[in-house]
Parts: C-alpha cells; structure tokens; sequence
C-alpha cells in the first residue's frame, strides 16, 4: 500500500520526535588503494533500542551473556552491513557493527553486532 507523502511526513515527524539518541558512523573505503574508516555521517539522531535482554550462552569453558540491541535511523540514512556505529545514549557509549539494514517507510533500522558499551 502506497501511502500519501503527507502521512509518511507526520509519520516520521511522530517517531523522531521522541528520539533523543545520536550516532555517527563510519564505512570502510578505498582511499588511495589503502582501506580506510571514512565518517560517513556525524551526530545523526537515532534511536538505541535493546531488543532481547541478555541470555546465558553456556559451554564446557565459559559461560557469557549477549543483549540485542537495534539503531533505529531516518529513512535519509543509508546504512550498510558492516558500518561502525557509535551512539550516545543517555550518557553511555555502545559502539558496533551495523547488521543487514532493514529499510521501512517511517524509519530505517539495524542490529548493532558486537556491541561494546562505555
């Protein structure tokens, strides 16, 4: 279903209006035949959520914990799988990989993997 651009703009003005979240990310490029991090976007606003608390991943060695979490972007911002994402949320850092993006019609999103939180 095709909806009208007005509805798509209140839509997205809705959603973004409560986040409060900024990232920059950066891509791996080709810079003078040498693979460099280049920042694609600074200061984005986004939205941090964690999908699935942590659960307990156990073998014969050590047992760890892995909490899910998903970026949540404007529809402007083309993510890639791959990309390093750094987010600011409330007053913590999580940096991680971007996953396969998902891009819907109020919001593009990914899962950040790898995630290391400061």
């Amino acid at each position: 279903m095709k909806l009208p651009t007005n509805v798509i703009a209140a839509g997205k003005a809705a959603v973004q209006a409560q986040w409060s979240d900024t990232a920059n990310v950066t891509r791996k490029q080709k810079v003078d035949n040498v693979k460099k991090d280049v920042e694609i976007y600074t200061g984005i606003t986004c939205h941090l959520s964690q999908s699935s608390k942590p659960t307990l991943e156990q073998s014969d060695t050590v047992a760890t914990t892995a909490a899910v979490f998903t970026v949540f972007v404007d529809t402007e911002v083309q993510l890639l799988p791959g990309d390093t994402l750094i987010v600011s949320h409330k007053g913590q850092t999580f940096t991680g990989a971007a996953g396969d993006p998902l891009n819907g019609t109020f919001s593009n999103s990914v899962k950040l993997e790898a995630v290391k939180i400061t």
